[in-house]
């Protein structure tokens, strides 16, 4: 197995290649830019022996196992949202873009004609610096460009380039086969048992983050305490 002074030296140099492709640079965009590079190149990432990663895959199940059901039913959420994730970056290799936010925010504007930054932001929950990267990034490429908003000249909105939409028509299909075949080995009938589920959990905690996110945690728990009787 690699010495940590390897993974330092060749943490070092994928910065480098990241300070060279980049104009602005931050810790959260290198950390992105990282995860890309990895998603293409998995060999990148060969730090375990095989024998250590056989082990760490076999310690999976019987973690999953001792969490109780609410616990296990997070827990399964997280893995199969990196599963889609990781999916999609297989699906758009070739294509201008390559996450599932970068289609969502082209799908997003052209959906809507023209979209304000912080409203792309908002609507998909995102940190300010996480946002503000992935349009960046577009616009780098030529997908996306700003004009003047007429309600608010302080302000510019977002449209596509039409390379910006012949990426998203693109992108589309190649979305849509990967959901297709996420689903593939699953029964139909299954998966929409638990859809009712999510779409009120999710509904939930939307409000609350929209609304509280500046609410310590004890305060967050009273309040989903006090919302209990109008899910019940």
């Amino acid at each position: 197995m690699r010495s940590k002074y390897e993974f330092l030296k060749q943490l070092i140099d994928l910065y480098e290649e990241y300070e060279q492709e980049e104009k602005h640079l931050n810790l959260l965009g290198f950390a992105q830019w990282t995860i890309n590079r990895l998603e293409d190149e998995p060999d990148l990432n060969k730090g375990l022996s095989p024998r250590i990663r056989q082990e760490s895959e076999s310690s999976s199940t019987p973690f999953l196992n001792d969490l109780n059901d609410k616990a296990r039913f997070l827990e399964l959420v997280s893995r199969i949202a990196r599963y889609h994730e990781f999916y999609t970056r297989k699906a758009l290799k070739e294509s201008v873009i390559n996450t599932r936010l970068e289609f969502l925010f082209l799908r997003t504007i052209d959906q809507l004609e023209r979209a304000r930054k912080t409203d792309l932001i908002n609507t998909y929950h995102l940190e300010y610096t996480t946002g503000m990267d992935t349009i960046r990034r577009l616009k780098n490429n030529g997908l996306l460009y700003e004009v003047p908003d007429e309600a608010d000249k302080r302000a510019k909105l977002l449209e596509l380039t039409e390379k910006g939409k012949a990426v998203l028509a693109l992108s589309v299909k190649r979305f849509n086969d990967e959901t297709t075949m996420f689903f593939a080995a699953t029964s139909e009938n299954k998966w929409k048992k638990v859809l009712p589920a999510l779409v009120e959990l999710e509904d939930i905690h939307s409000q609350v983050y929209q609304n509280h996110n500046d609410k310590p945690f004890a305060e967050l728990a009273n309040l989903m305490d006090s919302l209990k009787r109008y899910y019940k």
